[in-house]
């Protein structure tokens, strides 16, 4: 029997019968992953959790395995209970809404699907030879398929076997994946705001209105539909075009979409309240543990209650005894109803210090960037985002006795306002002199810049673009792209030595209220004397919203909010450091290089 290849980057999240949230569309962490279709009715399902559970038990290191339940008419209180009552030990996920099953389509009950870490389908079919057919039960079972088909993904082999015929219950194909039809919120749209809108929408977060239960879905159900189908919620702005995945990526399915719009249309519908999942646990406090350090801003700042966006940057001294890699930061903003991201500088030459002691006020404004040259960046935060580390001890170095800057981004909320933030820094525990030494542990940063901005008023298509060649090999581990009000959309390509080109982020639609730190789910191996090029288009015209002029002005180059900037940075790191110290002053060089022409004075 062939086995057609071919792979699975989920585009969706899944919930557990006990509540717990699955990230099936990350994988960052690069697990295999096995999925087994199960039912509540299905004899032979039934007779295989035992089996299941063993299995479970001796899981090899780096593998996932998941039961699912997605026939219909099964409410999730019947589905628990059931799953109860055979001691099942392995994680359940309720796809009442079909969405693994019209991924991976399953023809039968019991029937096994084992992906390695890329997403390839290495396997599919039977557990094991423990039925030769229905009703006919080996006494001795030979082949444990399911089980050596995860050994194999585990340590990245092909199985021997790829695809057996599974023997259980016949799923027709609109059992399996049937199409959308009586969309309740209860069984359908529930899970769909749990996972992809409650980090935000709920009560004293920081989106305008919560959608918790089932009134305030209903209240704001064509809101819902308008901003999903638009792609505007949940916020996200790089493009499909995009060819790697990234860490957190949020992104709705298209089927998610389909049941979102076809809920509406058909009246939303409450449904029966026993499809209804658990509520959601978030995580208080710290998400990554106590911190190894924790720094706060000095004072508090007041926000007014109404004019424009702020820009205001805090100047916080790190106080540790030795230079240390940070393999993580987690901001907490004091006040979550004004705080709309921060970016963290580092400044170990003292000149915030003096930007900061020349205004009354607790920090200081500026916008674009922190008014000097940085000695360096721990990132950023943005509403919604999970603070992550970063993988195999790499970290950002962080030199003794420098000052945290931290730009933070305000929009008043129609009344005054009060914040104070706080940072907490995880550190990579090994000497930094230890870490140095090995390969792919110091991340780093570059940038490429255009710094010749003219934009003239009324130009709705106005074209930038820069280019850099990588002198070294390294690792590329994220990309920031950052543009200011004019942005509409920017594109970063990288060709290799004798390689196709590939897209490193495509961001159609640019939205400057949700920049964000884009890490990669598997860094980038980019060869010395591959070209890196950004194109980028700005839009100075009245049909802007963002447009901070109305009616249009000439636009050029600079950090204030009327002026506008074509930046993008890359973290990276390299097999050996030395090729990562040098690309760094490889790129200080270039973009000293660069023409700084100043256009706002000509006519």
């Amino acid at each position: 029997m062939s086995q057609d290849t071919y792979k699975h980057q989920f585009q969706f999240d899944a919930l557990a019968l006990d509540g717990s949230y699955y990230t099936l569309s990350q994988n960052d962490k690069q697990v295999s992953r096995a999925f087994i279709f199960l039912s509540t009715t299905c004899p032979i399902a039934k007779s295989y959790i035992p089996e299941l559970n063993r299995i479970t038990k001796g899981l090899p290191t780096g593998t996932e395995l998941f039961g699912i339940i997605s026939e219909t008419g099964t409410t999730r209180q019947e589905a628990v209970k059931h799953f109860a009552d055979y001691e099942a030990a392995f994680p359940i996920l309720f796809d009442a809404s079909h969405l693994l099953s019209s991924t991976l389509r399953p023809t039968h009950v019991p029937e096994a699907f084992v992906l390695d870490a890329a997403g390839e389908v290495v396997y599919r079919g039977a557990i094991d030879n423990g039925y030769e057919s229905i009703g006919r039960r080996r006494v001795n079972v030979e082949n444990h398929y399911l089980e050596e088909a995860i050994a194999a993904a585990a340590t990245g082999r092909k199985p021997l076997v790829s695809q057996t015929k599974p023997v259980g219950c016949v799923l027709s194909p609109e059992r399996s994946y049937p199409t959308i039809a009586a969309v309740t919120y209860a069984r359908d749209i529930a899970p769909i705001l749990q996972q992809r809108c409650q980090n935000c929408h709920r009560p004293d977060q920081v989106a305008p209105f919560a959608l918790t239960n089932y009134e305030e879905a209903k209240t704001h159900a064509e809101m819902i539909v308008e901003v999903t189908q638009r792609r505007i919620m949940p916020p996200w702005i790089p493009g499909p075009a995009t060819a790697h995945r990234f860490v957190g990526q949020r992104y709705l399915s298209d089927r998610e979409l389909d049941l979102l719009a076809n809920w509406v249309e058909e009246g939303c519908v409450l449904g029966d309240e026993a499809d209804l999942p658990p509520p959601p646990k978030f995580a208080e406090g710290w998400q990554l543990g106590p911190p190894d350090l924790i720094v706060r801003m000095p004072e508090p700042f007041t926000v007014p209650a109404s004019g424009p966006d702020l820009m205001q940057n805090f100047v916080i001294p790190v106080d540790i005894p030795e230079d240390k890699l940070v393999a993580a930061v987690e901001f907490h903003p004091g006040n979550k109803r004004v705080v709309h991201h921060a970016v963290l500088f580092l400044d170990d030459s003292g000149q915030a210090r003096k930007l900061d002691a020349a205004t009354p006020e607790p920090g200081y404004a500026n916008f674009g960037g922190p008014g000097f040259l940085p000695s360096g960046a721990l990132g950023g935060w943005s509403v919604g985002n999970t603070a992550r580390r970063l993988p195999n001890d790499m970290g950002r170095y962080l030199k003794k006795g420098s000052d945290l800057v931290v730009q933070v981004h305000y929009h008043p909320t129609g009344k005054v306002e009060v914040d104070q933030s706080e940072i907490g820094l995880y550190f990579v525990d090994k000497p930094v002199e230890e870490l140095l030494k090995e390969p792919a542990k110091l991340v780093g940063s570059i940038w490429m810049a255009n710094y010749e901005m003219d934009i003239p008023a009324g130009e709705a298509n106005y074209r930038r673009s820069t280019t850099y060649t990588l002198p070294k090999d390294v690792i590329m581990v994220g990309i920031v792209p950052h543009m200011h009000l004019l942005g509409k959309s920017m594109r970063v390509t990288a060709k290799q030595p004798r390689k196709p080109m590939e897209v490193l982020i495509d961001i159609p639609v640019w939205d400057y209220n949700w920049q964000d730190e884009y890490y990669y789910e598997q860094p980038i191996h980019l060869k010395a004397g591959t070209k890196i090029v950004i194109d980028a288009v700005f839009d100075n015209s009245a049909d802007n919203p963002s447009n901070p002029s109305s009616p249009p002005q000439r636009v050029t180059w600079g950090e204030e909010t009327t002026d506008e900037m074509l930046f993008c940075f890359f973290l990276l790191t390299s097999e050996k450091t030395e090729d990562l110290i040098y690309t760094i002053f490889d790129n200080l060089g270039h973009d000293m290089k660069q023409s700084r022409k100043d256009v706002s004075q000509t006519p």
